[in-house]
């Protein structure tokens, strides 16, 4: 009965702040202002690097190595992608 109400818990902390950053993503992105799909680019990356974050957590409870470190590498590539983009359009 614990475990379960643990594992809710880890699901709600996962799910709501994918999904409020999703919708904040789609928003920038279909919206009139042309600078905003650059936001909206960069809460996608975001999406998908707080996705692969905890899938990556989730693998590595399971065991499951190679899923593991292709998560790994996809959390990487966006984080740098995110710091080459910042870099860029700072300079």
């Amino acid at each position: 009965m614990k475990n379960e109400t643990t594992e809710t818990k880890r699901n709600l902390l996962r799910i709501v702040p994918l999904v409020i950053i999703l919708l904040m993503s789609l928003r920038y992105l279909f919206d009139e202002d042309p600078f905003n799909d650059n936001v909206g680019w960069f809460m996608m990356i975001l999406f998908w690097m707080y996705k692969g974050l905890f899938d990556l957590f989730e693998d590595k409870r399971n065991g499951n190595t190679k899923s593991m470190v292709g998560n790994i590498i996809f959390v990487v590539a966006g984080f740098g992608i995110l710091l080459w983009k910042g870099i860029t359009s700072f300079s």
